[in-house]
């Protein structure tokens, strides 16, 4: 695979839609998640939240 040719086939109408998403351990979201791992919390439960 060449960039260079690769570009060159790009049309101006082209277009990407891209995103992420997930669920993180006793975290609203991926930044909370990240502090909790930077400060050593344990992030693993033994509830039944998940399963009804």
């Amino acid at each position: 695979m060449n960039a260079k040719s690769d570009f060159e086939r790009v049309n101006e109408n082209d277009f990407v839609i891209s995103g992420i998403s997930g669920r993180y351990p006793e975290s609203d979201n991926i930044e909370e998640f990240w502090n909790n791992l930077i400060n050593g919390y344990e992030l693993y439960t033994s509830d039944d939240r998940r399963w009804p």
